[in-house]
């Protein structure tokens, strides 16, 4: 904090105009990279995280590594500092292999606000404290793609599971089975709708193939 201000001072003594110094101001990010670029925060309601059920296995699988970590209990809300920490303990062992590469699965866009203890009913939320994320069941977290052995890969992601709230399972390309819930979803069989057709035809359908064979056609000449 004392940086930016030396540097704003400076940029203010000098000739350097204020379009110059609202271009510094609108490149410097408060906080960390888990914590979103939003000028103002939205107060919102705690809410609950709900089981899909619907049939959606939408960030179920692993789309950019060869390894993930993927939660198995309930709903969870994790802050943006628990994220946090999880990629730290996580790049302490990734760091020092060449070509291997962390990825974040999660936006924390869900800003948390507080009040203090003993506090009287009313007057508002509070003043915001930290952002969150709301995070579903068979959720993929993070991520691991690179050269890299199994084990480490298990071990790193079995540390930042110990940081975060919740219990976690470990996914790999060679395992990956999309999830519903907390059931494993069934893979989708590709279905032939002319086959499906034929074996139980409609009134249309049975007219359609009399009009396609030979007889029909040396009638309508």
């Amino acid at each position: 904090m004392d940086s930016l201000r030396s540097l704003l001072g400076t940029l203010r003594r000098s000739t350097v105009g204020k379009s110059s110094v609202s271009a510094v101001l609108s490149q410097v990010r408060h906080g960390h990279q888990y914590a979103p670029r939003y000028a103002l925060q939205r107060k919102q309601f705690k809410g609950r995280v709900p089981i899909r059920t619907g049939g959606s296995i939408k960030g179920t699988t692993l789309e950019f590594g060869g390894y993930g970590l993927r939660l198995r209990s309930a709903g969870v809300r994790i802050s943006a500092s628990q994220m946090k920490e999880a990629e730290n303990v996580m790049m302490r062992i990734i760091r020092p292999l060449p070509g291997v590469q962390l990825y974040p699965r999660l936006s924390t866009n869900i800003a948390v606000c507080t009040k203090g203890n003993e506090t009287r009913m009313g007057k508002g939320k509070g003043p915001f404290d930290y952002w969150a994320v709301r995070v579903p069941t068979g959720r993929i977290l993070l991520e691991i793609g690179g050269e890299l052995h199994e084990q480490v890969a298990r071990e790193a992601l079995r540390l930042a599971a110990s940081k975060l709230p919740g219990i976690y399972e470990y996914v790999s390309k060679k395992s990956e089975v999309p999830v519903l819930g907390f059931e494993k979803a069934e893979p989708c069989v590709p279905e032939n709708a002319f086959e499906k057709l034929a074996k139980n035809p409609s009134k249309d359908y049975k007219v359609r193939e009399l009009s396609r064979s030979p007889n029909f056609a040396t009638y309508r000449r």
